[in-house]
C-alpha cells in the first residue's frame, strides 16, 4: 500500500497545532481537482485519499500529491529547502505574504485562509450588475441580475494588497483598477482578474514558522498560486493549469536555485506504472505499465486502455531536468540532488549509450528503439518524479515565473496514451502562447477554429523540408516556433500561393508554423521533424 496513509484525527492534530487548513475543488471541466492550502495538492487531507479524479464522478483518480520545490544554496553554500507539507512529517508553507508579524491578531484574521475561488461568469455578472446600478449602462438593465452573497464576498474579499504598515508588499492578487486609482475597491468598478474559466488563487509564504518538514532554513519565498480551468469540447477540458510565481522577499541571495514540480502519479492502482519524459516539449508523463489496470488495495482501477497523464511547463524558460524520483536515504541532499538531475546519490544518470542525462526514459514508448521503460522492460510500480529548472541565480527581489499544465490523455492503448501525452504538450503550448488570453462566455471557452484547410502543408512529418501551398489565400509571411515557444525562423515567400521551407538544420521534435495570410488573419498548424 501507499506509504503515506494516516488516521484523521492525527491529521487534524497535526495540521491544527501550527495553522488552519482550508480546501477547494476546482471542478469546473472534466477534472475535480482537490486542492488544500498546506502546501501539497491534490491528495484529500480529511481522508488520505487521491484528490485528482478524471473523468470527475468517476471515482478514477490519476494522482496522489504533488508539491512545488524551491531549492536554493546561499553564499556560504547552505542549503535552503521548501517543499510544502505533508501529514506526520511537518511543514514549510504557511498562509499568507510574508510580513514582519505574522502572529498578530489583523494579520491571523485576514489570513487564516489564503484561497480565494470564483468563476469568470461571476465576475461578469458582477461587472454587468455594477455598471447598470452606477448608471453606466442602461440597455438591458432588466435582465441584469444582482450577485449572490457568495459571489459578492469574493469579489470584496480578494486579496489585492498587503498591509505595508506590517512589512507586507501593497500589490498582492491581480486586479482590475476601473479609475485607475492604485486602490482596489469594488464600490468604484474594481474586480478580480483570474485565469481560465474558473480559477483558485493562494498567497502563501516560507518565513512565518520554522521549517518542520525539510528542517532547513527559509528561502524568504512568498508564493502565489492561480489553480484554474477551461472548460471547452476539445482536449483543454481535460486540463488544469498552474500559475506559480515565487518571489524572494528575503535578504539572501542564492548563486543557484532550482524550482520545479513533484508529482505522485497514481493511474487508477499505483502499482503498475512507468515514467517517461520528453525534453522537447518540456514534459514529464506517467503510464500504465500494460493496457489493463486492475482494482487492488482499494485503488479503482481504469481496467483496459487505461489512460496516461502528463505534466508541461509552459513558460519559455526549458526544463532542465526531469529525472524519476526513489524516496530513500537523506531527504534534503537527495531532493536537492534530483532537483538538478541526479540521482538521489550524486551520481548522473546514463542513457543506453552510456551518456550522462537529466531526463530519464526520454524516449516514446511506442517506439522500442528508443530509451523508455518499456524498452528496457523495467519492474512496474509506484512512480514519482520531478520537473525542474535551475537558475544561475536568485537575488533578493528576484520573481520566478511559471505555468505548468496537468494533462490527460485516453483515447487508445496504454502506450498510445503515453505518446499522446507528448503531442498534447504541444498543442496545450500553442494554445497557452496564442489563445490562452481569450476569456470565458457563460462558463464555457469557445475558441475560433483554425481553418487548416486553406493551406496544405506537406510533407508532414518530414526531414525538415516541406512546402506550404494554398490557392485561395495569400502567404504573407511565416514564423516557426520550436517547442519552447522560441522562434527559430521567419520566413517571406518569393510566391505568395507556394513557399518551400528548410528546417533541415533544426533538432528532431515539434514545431509550431504560424502563417499569416495577406488580411492579417493567422493560423497555427503543428509539423514534425524526424
Amino acid at each position: 500500500m501507499k506509504s503515506k496513509i494516516f488516521l484523521v484525527l492525527f491529521i487534524f492534530f497535526q495540521f491544527n497545532a501550527t495553522s488552519q487548513i482550508n480546501y477547494s475543488t476546482l471542478d469546473h471541466n472534466n477534472v475535480a481537482a482537490h486542492i488544500s492550502d498546506a502546501g501539497t495538492y491534490f491528495v484529500n487531507l480529511v481522508n488520505s485519499t487521491k484528490g485528482y479524479e478524471v473523468p470527475k464522478g468517476s471515482g478514477h483518480h490519476t494522482i496522489y500529491t504533488a508539491q512545488f520545490w524551491f531549492a536554493g544554496k546561499d553564499t556560504n553554500n547552505i542549503l535552503h529547502r521548501s517543499r510544502g507539507a505533508y501529514p506526520g512529517y511537518g511543514r514549510d508553507i504557511y498562509n499568507g505574504p510574508v510580513s514582519n508579524s505574522y502572529d498578530s491578531p489583523a494579520y491571523q484574521a485576514a489570513w487564516s485562509n489564503s484561497m480565494w475561488s470564483i468563476c469568470q461568469a461571476d465576475i461578469d455578472q458582477f461587472k454587468n450588475w455594477w455598471a447598470c446600478n452606477s448608471g453606466i449602462q442602461t440597455i438591458g438593465c432588466d435582465t441584469v441580475s444582482s450577485p449572490s452573497m457568495e459571489v459578492f464576498e469574493s469579489i470584496y474579499s480578494w486579496p489585492a494588497h498587503g498591509d505595508v504598515s506590517i512589512g507586507q508588499s501593497y500589490w498582492l492578487a491581480p486586479f482590475f483598477d476601473l479609475n485607475s486609482d492604485g486602490l482596489y475597491n469594488p464600490d468604484d468598478g474594481d474586480y478580480p482578474i483570474i485565469k481560465g474559466c474558473c480559477a483558485t488563487y493562494m498567497i502563501q509564504n516560507d518565513m512565518a514558522q520554522s521549517h518542520t518538514y525539510s528542517d532547513t532554513d527559509s528561502i524568504g519565498l512568498e508564493l502565489h498560486l492561480m489553480f484554474y480551468q477551461y472548460q471547452t469540447s476539445d482536449y483543454l477540458n481535460d486540463v488544469t493549469f498552474i500559475d506559480v510565481m515565487a518571489i524572494n522577499r528575503g535578504n539572501t541571495d542564492y548563486p543557484i536555485f532550482s524550482q520545479g514540480i513533484f508529482l505522485d502519479a497514481d493511474l487508477g492502482y499505483f502499482g503498475d506504472d512507468f515514467f517517461g519524459c520528453d525534453s522537447l516539449t518540456n514534459t514529464m508523463y506517467f503510464y500504465n505499465s500494460d493496457n489493463f489496470d486492475e482494482n487492488n488495495f482499494g485503488q479503482i482501477g481504469y481496467g483496459l486502455n487505461p489512460p496516461a497523464i502528463g505534466i508541461v511547463g509552459l513558460k519559455n524558460k526549458f526544463t532542465t531536468s526531469a529525472p524519476f524520483f526513489i524516496t530513500t536515504g537523506t531527504m534534503n541532499e537527495n531532493e536537492w540532488n534530483v532537483v538538478n538531475g541526479l540521482k538521489n546519490d550524486g551520481t548522473p544518470w546514463l542513457n543506453p549509450d552510456s551518456v550522462e542525462t537529466k531526463f530519464v526514459f526520454n524516449g516514446n514508448p511506442m517506439d522500442i528503439s528508443t530509451w523508455s521503460e518499456t524498452s528496457m522492460n523495467n519492474q512496474s510500480g509506484d512512480r514519482r518524479g520531478s520537473s525542474s529548472t535551475t537558475f544561475n541565480s536568485f537575488h533578493a527581489g528576484d520573481t520566478i515565473l511559471q505555468t505548468y499544465a496537468i494533462l490527460y490523455a485516453r483515447n487508445g492503448n496504454n502506450l498510445e496514451n503515453a505518446s499522446s501525452i507528448i503531442d498534447l504538450a504541444t498543442d496545450v503550448k500553442v494554445f497557452y502562447d496564442t489563445q490562452s488570453h481569450v476569456q470565458c462566455s457563460n462558463g464555457i471557452l469557445n475558441l475560433t477554429e483554425n481553418d487548416n484547410s486553406l493551406f496544405t502543408i506537406a510533407p508532414n512529418p518530414s526531414s525538415g523540408q516541406f512546402t506550404i501551398s494554398s490557392e485561395e489565400q495569400n502567404i504573407s509571411y511565416v514564423k516557426v516556433f520550436d517547442a519552447q515557444g522560441n522562434m527559430v525562423k521567419d520566413l517571406k515567400p518569393t510566391n505568395p500561393k507556394i513557399m518551400n521551407i528548410d528546417l533541415y538544420d533544426q533538432h528532431k521534435g515539434f514545431y509550431i508554423l504560424q502563417i499569416n495570410n495577406e488580411k492579417g488573419k493567422r493560423t497555427f498548424h503543428k509539423i514534425v521533424i524526424e
